[in-house]
């Protein structure tokens, strides 16, 4: 994958894991990082995460075309939300790359073609274009394991830990 292409966030509990793993900052200085404005202006509030940090992200917004399809598809598929609807059309616009961790729409997205990555993919994306240390990252998959609201599994956290423990061992 490149870490080039645009990334669309898609829903906060991406963004909520970031600054709980203390890399949002990181994350949001990256050229290619954008949300779309309503779902900044409509569902990012202080819970999110670093006010002053989700400000800096760069937003796209939706064109009066997309928000009919946005529309359509809500209503034809009753599982995704408006919001939803919207953020596939605008990765799917904008040749970007989903970041969710909403499963329904996950699977929606990428059943149309669209690459969707999730929090435990960015923070190894950040690492291997060394935007974050392997240290960052398990000190990062830490803060989330010991954090209650992550939806993360926390094997897959603890798999992640150990693998970069295992190569800095190695190096």
């Amino acid at each position: 994958m490149n870490i080039a292409q645009k990334i669309i966030i898609t829903d906060t509990n991406i963004i909520t894991d970031l600054s709980n793993a203390n890399i949002l900052g990181k994350f949001v200085s990256l050229d290619n990082v954008y949300i779309s404005d309503v779902i900044k202006s409509d569902e990012i509030n202080s819970d999110t995460g670093n006010k002053s940090i989700i400000d800096k992200f760069k937003t796209l917004s939706a064109t009066p075309e997309q928000i009919i399809e946005m529309m359509e598809i809500s209503k034809l598929n009753r599982k995704l939300s408006k919001y939803d609807a919207l953020n596939y059309i605008i990765s799917r616009d904008n040749n970007g790359i989903l970041a969710t961790g909403d499963k329904r729409l996950k699977d929606f997205s990428e059943l149309n073609g669209i690459e969707v990555i999730r929090t435990l993919r960015i923070i190894e994306l950040m690492v291997e274009n060394k935007i974050i240390s392997k240290d960052e990252a398990i000190n990062a998959c830490t803060l989330l394991l010991n954090n209650k609201s992550t939806r993360i599994p926390k094997g897959d956290l603890e798999k992640v830990i150990k693998q970069y423990e295992e190569d800095k061992a190695v190096c």
